[in-house]
């Protein structure tokens, strides 16, 4: 036969008669409760995450003072046509363009245009073909002129540049030393983001370079 006490403890939906129930009742509540808030938890740090991975509201200001929104930052932030001849060019006079006196210099500016990977076959491309020694030894000096410049073909991870130069080379220690070439480069570029290491969006991932006729060669 039930007591009074028992009764209302079913009548409560109580879960626990002995001494105990309220502690253990306790501990069953602050369980859920924690599960409750690691969950919540969670979901906050990975909103926290989500937002700050979001591009930024990016409004371009035109010449009449028009603004307007730019939802796909990649695509309007993308090199133009002028940008990717320009840095072409730029490499080509930093990596071709020698001179004795400021060969190590440009080099340096030349390889902060390339993408890590072109860096070493950069490297081991000069070394094999000994012109930074005969750079030093006849201390030459390049002039270069571009007679051509294209963009042979563009997709959104990269360009390929075609270059048709000039360049003619003398020498300080002899002063009738002259040699012209008309050559072609080649360049792969690599669309990466804008940032201080590559402020126009590129980097040279390939580089070729064709001779295409001697023009005059006075030694």
């Amino acid at each position: 036969m039930k007591t009074r006490f028992q009764t209302k403890l079913e009548n409560l939906g109580r879960r626990y008669y002995e001494v105990f129930g309220d502690l253990e009742a306790q501990l069953e509540f602050l369980k859920l409760a924690s599960l409750v808030l690691l969950c919540l938890l969670f979901f906050a740090i990975f909103g926290a995450f989500v937002l700050a991975k979001r591009p930024p509201v990016v409004i371009r200001v035109d010449e009449v003072g028009k603004a307007e929104a730019i939802s796909d930052l990649a695509a309007h932030n993308a090199p133009l046509k002028p940008e990717i001849l320009y840095f072409a060019r730029t490499f080509v006079k930093r990596y071709a363009e020698y001179n004795a006196y400021t060969v190590s210099r440009d080099m340096a500016e030349a390889w902060n245009l390339m993408s890590a990977r072109f860096q070493s076959a950069a490297k081991r491309n000069l070394i094999e073909s000994g012109i930074l020694a005969r750079i030093e030894e006849a201390k030459l000096s390049a002039a270069l002129e571009f007679k051509e410049e294209k963009i042979e073909r563009e997709t959104p991870e990269y360009s390929i540049v075609s270059l048709v130069w000039v360049r003619t080379l003398k020498s300080y220690k002899d002063p009738g030393y002259r040699e012209a070439s008309l050559l072609k480069s080649e360049l792969v570029l690599k669309k990466v983001s804008r940032s201080l290491s590559a402020p126009s969006g590129l980097l040279v991932e390939d580089y070729k370079e064709i001779l295409l006729n001697r023009l005059e060669d006075n030694k």
